[in-house]
């Protein structure tokens, strides 16, 4: 794992959105500073479980059954990102399909569902809008950011097995109009936010 490449990865499709998210709005720097310093932490805590729980929700939704899972990588000893489920029950190529693609589809849903829940008069809180930003649209880009970098340099995960399945130039074309979705999404809550909160100010607190 290169972790370099890794944070690379998190400052250009986290952190770098989130600053500009902020930088883009009216909020003063004692408001910024903390969710600057906060929703980080929060996405790295809510990054594997949410994909690996989708694994095991797919997994179930097939008739499977799941003998072992970790959802929280071991960071307190040096790890990053590993956290896995391993499964039984599941043989049917088809149904393999579905739960190697299921993190993949609820990150979808979550870049669609960032369109109609980070509307301009939900808050003017910065934490509650960063957060949802973070949740519903960073969360799900870095997912496809990282899984294709890893499938481009011949790592074994998800969109390896899915192109067992379904071949090369379907797993390709998946990953990229996912990618192109997600930061299309990404740029459309940027473009609600110019100028946040006082350019609404009748907004909801």
């Amino acid at each position: 794992m290169n972790y370099l490449l890794i944070t690379f990865e998190i400052m250009l499709v986290v952190i770098a959105p989130l600053l500009v998210l902020y930088l883009k709005g009216s909020w003063p720097l004692r408001i910024i500073i903390p969710c600057l310093l906060t929703i980080p932490l929060l996405w790295y805590l809510t990054y594997a479980p949410l994909h690996e729980l989708s694994h095991v929700a797919g997994t179930y939704l097939v008739g499977g059954k799941v003998t072992s899972i970790k959802v929280i990588p071991s960071f307190w000893t040096g790890e990053f990102g590993r956290a896995w489920i391993t499964s039984e029950g599941v043989t049917d190529k088809w149904y393999q399909l579905i739960t190697t693609l299921s993190p993949y589809v609820f990150d979808l849903l979550c870049a669609v569902a960032s369109i109609y829940v980070l509307q301009r008069k939900l808050s003017k809180n910065a934490f509650v809008i960063g957060f949802l930003f973070m949740l519903l649209c960073l969360r799900p880009g870095f997912d496809f950011v990282c899984e294709t970098v890893g499938f481009a340099s011949g790592d074994k995960g998800d969109f390896h097995h899915v192109d067992l399945i379904l071949g090369s130039f379907l797993t390709w074309s998946f990953l990229f109009a996912s990618i192109g979705f997600c930061f299309f999404m990404t740029f459309s809550v940027l473009r609600r936010f110019r100028g946040f909160p006082e350019a609404m100010p009748g907004a909801l607190t």
